[in-house]
């Protein structure tokens, strides 16, 4: 019998394809198999190569399974790379400069029948849905668990980050397959799994979809009321003795206030704005996490520089190997570089404008060299402080000012509220001439959209804003002589499933 996995691109008549990380899985929407042989492991580390069997009979077990969830989330298929800087930037026209035989010149064109295009849609669609086989198998362990056997927090933890992923996880693949949801709620767009089974499993509305992954977020606000990240904490399991080894790093975990951002970026797609301003707020007075400090980014050294503004990031995946990724794909002298043109560039950061030059964004996270422009972002010197190394951002801080000024705009009109929230971002950002208050609603709405041009750059956000407001032509700007036009894009929101899935998991007729 050849199984096979998502999308049947991998079919092996001979044994089982193994994950890399956590326990072996074979992994298809169609059907989702939990193997039970352990001989042939790839390797990633010490930590996560437990045998399927062993995998959950000790607490250390399910940290194990967790951090698998993590790591395959930070691979290149997924937000290592096409979910971030690479498909998505790409398709919200970043990369203006690039060489005309760039890989990603296709994904600008929305030309799905590409064979590259094709190839990098079903490698998502794999890797996404390896995280999620993982992490029901996680959640299917940990509901039956008692909770008694895990020291201080760590149960409450551990479920709340796996509910939490689950629904970020399938939030992401909607807003990828699914119609905009300002444009059409109903339709079928891909599956929410939520166990390990050989069943077909039909698909999903986008409204269904965002509907489970509210309920998902509803488990994992509740488990994580207890996460450190918060101040006050209340309830039984606040009072056990911390695990403070594990409980480090709470950003790089999906933590409380990142859940809340998840929600009110849920919310704001949805069009549900009382609640969206509801949730963003919470995380705007929230005492934690805070604006990264001038004197961290505005130094000498660059390989001391917060590029990545590292405090502000509410949960952030880490790669060790976004060093050898960035030099390969900005870089000025590599035909793979995802470049802008200078005029792009240049109205991007309205550098045309006094005192714009001053901006952090434009300063300190980019850089031309040779007449080419690109992000330094993702820049890992050698001798680089290690506190803002490695980290692939998925919530930051500044997301939820902005969510909560569209709010302020869309729920009650409230121009000045909204520049206020912009302000306090853009005053972070070295940009001190602050924006008026009484601008009419359309122009509060238009500087928003150029925060998100600004903040997002190499963050994949800005492709889901033009999606989310079902954007007809996607602007590429470009400036000349002081002034700025544009030219357009036309849009095909709506990935299309991977022909495999289409044939083996018995789409054609869903859809």
């Amino acid at each position: 019998m050849t199984i096979r996995t998502i999308t049947g691109l991998f079919r092996k008549p001979r044994g089982l394809w193994r994950l890399k990380v956590g326990f072996p899985l074979i992994v298809g929407v169609g059907g989702l198999l939990l193997a039970t042989s352990c001989s042939e492991w790839l390797d990633v580390s010490p930590k996560t190569q437990i045998k399927s069997d062993d995998n959950f009979a000790s607490e250390q077990g399910y940290k194990d399974a967790l951090t698998g969830v993590y790591l395959l989330m930070a691979q290149t298929p997924a937000y290592g790379q096409e979910l971030t800087y690479g498909m998505l930037d790409a398709m919200a026209q970043y990369y203006t400069g690039m060489a005309q035989n760039n890989q990603y010149q296709y994904d600008m064109a929305f030309d799905y029948q590409n064979s590259g295009v094709e190839g990098r849609i079903a490698a998502v669609w794999r890797q996404m849905y390896t995280a999620i086989a993982n992490d029901n198998e996680l959640i299917s362990r940990i509901d039956q668990a008692d909770p008694a056997a895990f020291a201080g927090r760590n149960y409450h933890l551990i479920r709340g980050e796996a509910y939490g992923l689950r629904a970020l996880l399938h939030f992401d693949l909607a807003r990828l397959w699914g119609e905009p949801y300002a444009k059409n709620p109903q339709h079928k767009c891909v599956p929410y799994m939520t166990s390990l089974t050989a069943d077909v499993t039909p698909l999903s509305t986008v409204a269904d979809v965002l509907e489970k992954c509210l309920a998902d977020l509803s488990v994992a606000e509740r488990e994580l009321a207890v996460d450190p990240v918060r101040a006050g904490m209340a309830g039984e399991a606040a009072a056990a003795t911390p695990d403070e080894s594990y409980e480090r790093d709470r950003g790089l975990k999906l933590n409380y206030y990142a859940v809340c951002l998840l929600q009110a970026r849920i919310y704001l797609y949805m069009g549900r704005h009382a609640e969206a301003l509801a949730k963003a707020m919470e995380v705007v007075e929230q005492q934690t996490f805070y604006f990264t400090p001038d004197g961290e980014i505005n130094v000498a050294e660059t390989a001391q520089r917060n590029r990545i503004f590292s405090e502000e990031l509410l949960f952030a995946l880490y790669d060790t190997s976004l060093r050898s990724r960035y030099s390969t794909y900005f870089t000025s002298d590599n035909m793979s570089s995802l470049i802008m043109s200078e005029a792009s560039y240049q109205a991007v950061y309205e550098l045309f404008k006094p005192g714009f030059s001053g901006d952090y964004r434009y300063a300190y996270q980019t850089q031309e060299l040779d007449g080419k422009y690109y992000s330094t972002k993702y820049m890992q010197p050698s001798g680089g402080n290690t506190n803002y190394m490695f980290r692939i951002p998925m919530l930051r801080l500044s997301e939820a000012y902005y969510v909560a000024a569209e709010c302020q705009l869309r729920q009650h009109h409230d121009v000045a509220a909204a520049m206020q929230l912009l302000n306090t971002v853009r005053s972070h950002r070295n940009l001190t001439d602050g924006l008026s208050l009484a601008l009419t609603e359309e122009e509060a709405q238009e500087e928003i959209w150029k925060e998100y041009v600004k903040e997002f750059m190499g963050e994949g956000q800005l492709y889901y804003y033009y999606k989310r407001l079902n954007y007809g032509q996607i602007p590429i700007p470009t400036a000349s002589g002081g002034t700025v036009s544009y030219s357009y894009q036309q849009p095909d929101y709506v990935w299309q499933l991977p022909d495999d899935e289409v044939e083996y998991g018995g789409r054609a007729e869903e859809n």
